[in-house]
């Protein structure tokens, strides 16, 4: 088993698929949920990253493997689910966390050029993956976590697209919970506040210069007046898909310093 500093081994035995699990808070739940003893699938378009992710995982004695996911490719979720059903038999958890980020206006007609690409990897290609896959959830009687966002709650200007997708996703966990109930599965979703993740910093002229500015930044848009780390919400996703949470379903997780549920003085 991969290093745990975390003294639990919830998941061991348990079988784990992370989409967009090549980066930032995909990359750290895959890293969690491999602490703890699960068998981690690792979907990401980005080969290489993805397959860095896992190495990095079994180097550590960790059990994972990568498979190519293009969520924007109707074939290849099925091809996804296909070689899935073809190594397992059940599926335990499902992280639907993949999203892409292209900021635009509405009055310019900027978010016209995104909408198709930003809601098809980050609400309707991870929709359809959860159907494919939904006979191995129902096998186990799986638990499913859906990356929402704290932008689907407060509105940012130049973010329709984004911000609609990740409201979305919260109306979608709900109808979801709803619908799995009676197979055994539940549906929470976390709402992560500003992140230190890749979609921050990668396409920056510095990247590792601005990572750690973001990482020393004090922020005013929260109580906690930090962003968060990676592995703060992947701890809070391990925690849904848990059996600690296992009278828990249809809510989101608001893992946000305090942004959203609280008056900012």
């Amino acid at each position: 088993m991969t290093v745990n500093p975390y003294g639990m081994t919830r998941f061991t035995g348990k079988v784990a698929l992370i989409t967009g699990g090549a980066s930032g808070i995909g990359r750290a739940t895959a890293q969690r949920l491999a602490a703890e003893g699960a068998q981690v699938i690792v979907v990401d378009n980005n080969a290489e990253m993805g397959q860095k992710t896992v190495d990095g995982i079994t180097s550590e004695g960790g059990s994972a493997i990568f498979l190519h996911g293009d969520l924007a490719d109707d074939e290849s979720i099925a091809a996804l689910a296909l070689a899935m059903r073809e190594r397992f038999v059940t599926l335990d958890m499902l992280v639907n966390n993949a999203a892409i980020h292209r900021p635009g206006r509405i009055e310019d007609g900027g978010w016209l050029n995104n909408w198709e690409i930003e809601s098809r990897i980050g609400f309707r290609g991870w929709l359809l993956l959860t159907q494919h896959l939904l006979p191995m959830l129902k096998q186990a009687g799986g638990a499913i976590v859906n990356v929402s966002s704290e932008a689907g709650f407060v509105g940012r200007p130049g973010q329709v697209v984004y911000d609609a997708i990740k409201a979305a996703i919260v109306s979608a966990t709900k109808t979801m919970a709803q619908e799995f109930a009676d197979a055994g599965i539940r549906v929470n979703a976390v709402a992560p506040g500003w992140t230190v993740t890749e979609m921050h910093f990668d396409r920056h002229p510095d990247p590792s210069a601005r990572r750690m500015e973001l990482e020393s930044l004090s922020i005013t848009s929260c109580v906690m007046k930090r962003l968060a780390q990676p592995s703060e919400i992947a701890g809070a996703i391990a925690f849904l898909l848990s059996d600690d949470a296992s009278y828990i379903t249809g809510t989101t997780l608001h893992v946000d310093g305090g942004r959203v549920g609280l008056s900012v003085k």
